[in-house]
């Protein structure tokens, strides 16, 4: 009998190991665990970018019947326009609808086996190497009682760090040494503005990054505060933001018309960094 110890490197470490893709800026991974990222660092160069855009894509749903194709690949290809905009993936990046969800699954054009498989031709190689982590939402988790969570098989096909709660990412840029930003799906079915920013504003209290970046609501909320730093022998208020971004999902004939929500169209956060440590928010 063989009392060889095994390889403590299995082949789905292998596998789950986030190889370099070209044209992807170089990823430092901490805090894995069971397979699972969550934290990552990297370095963008102000010789190679004048500007960094930090671009967040979000409940995309792909695989549901009122999934807005068109305006995807429109917002893909702006991205590509320009070769200094990254991307983080939100989470809902497939709808995934089964049998045990409260969801209907004949809302959707396939089995969630194959909308990871299809949403690989809509996510081009160069897009790839934009993609800087990956947070996986409810969507993803609907598929754990069935095969297991789609988000672990979408990062692994598209060779990027994932996290199926909360990711947090530093990236150094000129002055910004690091910027931090903190990826996070979110929670819950607020119906209210009022609610929804409480949501987001929770989010905000937690670690110490500049951004605070969520979707799963379908809706835009941006909030801005004040964080009080002790820097030397003096108190320096250190702005952030928190954007939740919306959807790719159509209003009509979607949960969200049937339970009398709010109607909202595709809005995605961008964040601007500049060299000299600057930043701002936009929409998209």
């Amino acid at each position: 009998m063989n009392n060889q110890p095994l390889s403590t490197v299995t082949f789905l470490d292998r596998l789950y190991a986030q190889p370099v893709v070209k044209g992807r800026p170089k990823l430092e991974l901490s805090m894995i665990m069971n397979r699972e990222t969550k934290y990552v660092t990297t370095s963008l160069s102000t010789k190679l970018y004048k500007t960094v855009e930090l671009m967040m894509v979000t409940d995309v749903q792909f695989g549901h019947q009122s999934f807005k194709e068109d305006r995807f690949v429109e917002f893909r290809e702006w991205i590509l326009s320009e070769p200094n905009r990254f991307v983080f993936l939100g989470g809902d990046i497939i709808d995934a609808a089964t049998p045990l969800s409260i969801q209907s699954p004949y809302d959707n054009k396939f089995e969630p086996s194959e909308q990871v498989l299809e949403f690989m031709e809509l996510v081009t190689p160069p897009l790839r190497a934009r993609i800087l982590g990956y947070v996986g939402g409810n969507h993803e988790r609907r598929t754990i009682k069935t095969f297991g969570d789609s988000g672990k098989l979408i990062a692994t096909l598209l060779k990027v760090p994932y996290s199926r709660g909360m990711q947090f990412i530093d990236i150094h840029y000129g002055d910004h040494d690091p910027f931090k930003v903190s990826l996070w799906h979110g929670t819950g079915a607020a119906r209210t503005k009022g609610a929804r920013a409480q949501m987001l504003h929770r989010f905000m209290q937690q670690a110490d990054s500049q951004v605070y970046l969520c979707g799963h609501l379908h809706d835009v909320v941006l909030l801005f505060d004040w964080r009080q730093q002790r820097v030397g022998k003096e108190i320096k208020l250190q702005k952030i933001a928190g954007v939740m971004s919306s959807s790719f999902l159509d209003y009509w004939n979607t949960f969200a018309e049937v339970a009398g929500l709010s109607p909202s169209d595709t809005m995605m956060a961008r964040i601007i960094l500049e060299p000299n440590g600057k930043w701002e928010v936009t929409l998209r």
